[in-house]
């Protein structure tokens, strides 16, 4: 007979043991450095910008949309595997204890993601709504109320056979967040009384029917567990080699043609790379944000010679990522048996992170322009990509990249 208390219990602290060996290797990345510097500098100008904003900022839509989509996105870790379809569907019936211990973790969790984005975004309710530290109590507890509330409802909407189903109840539940929160900002408490008494009756019979009706949908709280386990691995895989990491591969065949495939020797590679780029995971989601970002930052920032090193801190940030593109091969037979060198084929993924690198800095140079009219130092910035690509990138390329298969 399986202990569900027991198997909780070891399966969680094998996953804390788990995201503490990545974490650690995290912190030993550079990367982690870079973002430090950045929210050094976003936080320096965070309250200069809360000032520029005009006194008609709808600051309270604002934080109404940003809680209700939180506090309806309520993700629940049940550590589940692909075997527990055979070994634990027979004793589902005992399972009542391992899921409650999921669905408190998930709270936890989730009461205290909630406090931290509350307490980020404290500065805009202080400015535009109302200051004092009873008001940061009073919010906090009533979002926290909130969140606690949708991670339960939610776990018995996962009940429901149907995705169909389950996203028309995750609608309803916006809705509800969303007059909640609204009310919630507009310091309306009375009426909050009455949303409560309807999270009433949607806790005990609505949802609390499901339990009655509906089993454990095994299949999708798998599905589910996959794909946030996945998620995490693809956040580490930015700091560091995930091998458990499961890539996936999208068609995009409108930029197929920027990887057309050469089987000259010289240019195998950067074709082979250029299609992993624009193909293969998020890397192509990850350079438009990073751009997009380092526009955020070219804006928020005073025009200056200091932008110069805003610029530094995004081309090391976005190389330290796209090494996990070349790990990524590092144990494909395929690319293994290549007849081509190992050094040749460092060097040409080098010399294809530095066109990319120096694409960056074009954009940056031509946002920067048009933004402040400093030409010249528009211009310096996709030299300073390229100065980067030869100071910099030959001595991480001999940190990140084996030489060796």
């Amino acid at each position: 007979m399986i202990d569900v208390k027991k198997l909780w219990t070891k399966r969680r602290n094998a996953h804390l043991t788990q995201t503490l060996k990545y974490f650690s290797l995290m912190a030993n990345s550079g990367l982690i450095v870079s973002l430090i510097l950045l929210i050094v500098i976003g936080s320096v100008y965070y309250a200069k910008l809360l000032q520029a904003l005009p006194k008609d900022f709808p600051a309270v839509f604002v934080l109404t949309i940003v809680f209700s989509i939180w506090l309806t996105k309520s993700a629940i870790r049940t550590l589940l595997k692909e075997g527990d379809l055979v070994f634990l569907l027979p004793v589902e019936s005992g399972m009542k204890q391992y899921f409650s211990k999921a669905i408190s973790s998930a709270t936890a969790t989730g009461a205290f993601s909630t406090l931290i984005i509350f307490t980020l975004l404290w500065p805009v309710v202080q400015v535009f709504i109302h200051d004092g530290w009873k008001m940061y109590v009073t919010f906090g507890f009533f979002l926290i109320a909130a969140k606690v509330f949708n991670i339960y409802v939610s776990w018995e909407e996962r009940r429901l056979p149907y995705k169909s189903h389950q996203l028309n109840y995750r609608i309803m539940r916006f809705i509800v967040n969303f007059v909640y929160a609204y009310l919630l900002f507009n310091e309306a408490y009375i009426f909050l009384i009455a949303i409560f008494a309807i999270m009433y009756v949607l806790k005990n019979f609505v949802f609390g029917v499901f339990k009655k009706q509906h089993g454990y949908q095994w299949e999708m709280l798998l599905a589910e567990e996959q794909a946030l386990k996945m998620k995490g691995y693809r956040l580490v895989n930015y700091f560091t080699d995930v091998p458990a990491l499961k890539q996936t591969v999208h068609k995009r065949p409108w930029l197929n043609g920027l990887a057309a495939f050469s089987f000259k020797k010289k240019n195998a590679l950067s074709s082979l790379y250029t299609k992993t780029f624009i193909r293969s995971g998020d890397y192509l989601g990850l350079y438009i944000r990073l751009i997009l970002v380092g526009f955020f930052f070219l804006y928020l920032i005073p025009a200056g010679w200091w932008q110069l090193v805003v610029v530094f801190l995004f081309f090391q940030m976005f190389s330290l990522q796209l090494f996990t593109l070349y790990t990524q091969y590092r144990w494909n037979v395929i690319f293994m048996i290549y007849p081509i060198e190992q050094a040749v084929k460092v060097k040409a993924f080098q010399k294809w992170l530095k066109n990319l690198l120096l694409l960056q800095g074009i954009f940056y140079g031509v946002f920067y322009g048009f933004l402040t009219g400093d030409w010249l130092i528009a211009v310096l910035m996709p030299v300073a990509a390229v100065v980067y690509g030869l100071l910099r990138l030959p001595s991480m390329t001999k940190k990140h990249v084996t030489l060796t298969p």
